[in-house]
Parts: C-alpha cells; sequence; structure tokens
C-alpha cells in the first residue's frame, strides 16, 4: 500500500538562491510544503523516501525573482528540494 504524507513547513533562504539561470529567490521565509511517500513492507512496517520541498509563488513573486511567466499563470508550485539538501534552504 503506498502513502503520501505531507506537511506544512517554513524554508529560509538566507541568502538569494538562484532557482535557475535569471531567476533568483530572494533572502527571507518562504511558507512550503514537505511531502514523503511510503510504502509499506512485507513485516508491516512502512518505508519512507527522503522528503520532497515545494514553494508556491504567485505571478507577481515570480515576475519580481526574474521568471518569464505566461498572461494566465495565477501561482506556480516550485520544487526546491535540491536547495533544501544542499543547505541553500533550510527547513525552519
Amino acid at each position: 500500500m503506498l502513502r503520501l504524507q505531507t506537511r506544512a513547513v517554513m524554508l529560509e533562504a538566507t541568502q538569494a538562491v538562484e532557482l535557475e539561470p535569471g531567476v533568483v529567490l530572494p533572502p527571507g521565509y518562504y511558507t512550503g510544503a514537505e511531502t514523503r511517500t511510503g510504502l509499506a513492507t512485507v513485516s508491516g512496517d512502512v518505508s519512507w523516501t527522503k522528503p520532497e520541498y515545494k514553494i508556491e509563488l504567485t505571478k507577481d513573486q515570480l515576475t519580481s525573482i526574474g521568471a518569464r511567466v505566461s498572461p494566465n499563470l495565477t501561482s506556480m508550485k516550485v520544487d526546491v528540494t535540491k536547495f533544501v539538501r544542499s543547505g541553500e534552504l533550510a527547513v525552519t
């Protein structure tokens, strides 16, 4: 049986984080989500994957950090897992 576990987290950028070339997240706190997937083992335990992290940014936020957005976009979830794992973003 597959399980999905999600919880709200705060992510802190103590310095600017380049999400992709030309798109820079400024220092600050960001509301995000931590998600793990679990799979029940034969013994009945649950084996969990490493957590993944996403933040949701509005169209205005995306524009202000240098992202190109389509006119009908209102917000976008951005996968920031690699920045959490590298220490550029901290879960607080």
